[in-house]
């Protein structure tokens, strides 16, 4: 008798232990799948995420640039500054027009050549850039001498630089002369000041007109508005 009440006994514990051990699973189950819903509509309501590129061409690139290409001791002295702002087929280019006869005549004549100033106008869409640098140079009447010398002579030229997105970098890809139409239809073309025996201009960049253009293709008519876009 005493057996039967001590076997009744450890059935109901048993069975309350069982009950027990079966609300904690059920529970922890439902709270593992209510846990699971949250983050599933948690990440359904997360936005995704967008990377922009905000890396555009900027003044300060054009800038960059324009230093090296217009500040030089003599012709061909600066080659080395603007060769990695440029792309490879560009900095050809404008080392060959370096070395024609046009430019030689007057190595040694234009030096102490200095940037000023720019005021830039960027076309985002085209990767363009309009460009009215302003430099200054001193210009010798023979050559070794700077007995009756032109000192820090003023000079204005207006370029269009096209430029190629390589990676993180924009490159000069063609660089030429044009000239700006005016709105009363005047034109402003590049300006260079009378000096004895030496050309004014930059003797790496323009080669004393507008149709010594140094470009890496062939170049159109190099007239503009001034109402281009900025």
């Amino acid at each position: 008798m005493y057996n039967q009440k001590k076997l009744k006994t450890f059935k109901r514990v048993s069975l309350i232990v069982v009950i027990i051990f079966a609300v904690l699973v059920v529970g922890g189950i439902g709270f593992t799948i209510g846990m699971s819903g949250k983050q599933a509509a948690i990440k359904q309501v997360e936005k995704p995420k967008v990377i922009v590129d905000t890396k555009k061409l900027s003044d300060s690139t054009v800038n960059k640039f324009l230093i090296a290409y217009y500040t030089k001791k003599d012709l061909g002295e600066n080659d080395n500054r603007y060769k990695p702002l440029m792309t490879d087929s560009m900095y050809n280019q404008a080392t060959s027009n370096e070395k024609l006869p046009v430019n030689q005549a007057y190595k040694g004549y234009v030096i102490d050549q200095v940037f000023s100033k720019a005021d830039i106008y960027i076309n985002q869409k085209d990767l363009t850039a309009i460009c009215n640098v302003t430099y200054k140079n001193t210009q010798l009447t023979k050559l070794n001498s700077k007995v009756g010398a032109l000192f820090d002579q003023p000079n204005r030229v207006t370029i269009r630089l096209m430029f190629l997105q390589q990676g993180k970098k924009y490159l000069v890809n063609n660089l030429e002369a044009i000239t700006l139409v005016e709105p009363d239809g005047t034109t402003s073309a590049n300006s260079y000041p009378t000096a004895p025996t030496a050309p004014s201009s930059s003797s790496s960049s323009m080669s004393m007109s507008s149709s010594s253009t140094v470009s890496s293709s062939p170049s159109s008519s190099s007239e503009v508005s001034t109402t281009k876009e900025k």
